[in-house]
């Protein structure tokens, strides 16, 4: 049984955002709730929606694509859905289903409010994929060796 709640919002952006916090299972009701706060809040413009997910247990494919779901629509209007907190199990799916190239999932809310775009650090959806680093060239000599 998976639980959504709302939490109050404490760090201002350019964006007007709300807080949301997934426990238990990501599922297709957990995220129909998701989709639902979202849709509401996103009456009067554009959304930024922070969603934790710290507690989340388990995943399942319903899940994922209705997540997926809620970020093309939220995009679609000028906002744009954050995941942050530390999951194992959603860890374990970003990798599987290359969702790095899709969305971040943050350390903290504050990464998350500013994008990742803090002094220091730059935004990367994805760790950089080198094909010249899979099949790296020998050095070639001229002359004896």
């Amino acid at each position: 049984m998976s639980t959504l709640s709302r939490v109050s919002n404490t760090m201002p952006t350019s964006l007007s955002c709300i807080d949301l916090t997934v426990t238990g299972a990501l599922d297709a009701a957990t995220v129909l709730g998701i989709r639902q706060e979202s849709a509401k809040a996103a009456t009067d413009g554009p959304i930024l929606v922070l969603l934790d997910v710290a507690a989340v247990t388990t995943v399942g494919a319903s899940g994922v694509v209705g997540l997926l779901e809620v970020l093309h629509l939220l995009r679609a209007r000028g906002g744009d859905l954050r995941l942050f907190g530390s999951s194992a199990a959603l860890e374990t799916t970003r990798l599987q289903a290359h969702l790095g190239q899709v969305t971040r999932i943050y350390g903290t809310r504050e990464e998350a409010v500013d994008g990742g775009l803090g002094p220091g650090r730059a935004r990367h959806l994805a760790p950089g994929f080198r094909w010249h680093r899979l099949f790296p060239r020998r050095r070639r000599t001229l002359g004896w060796s």
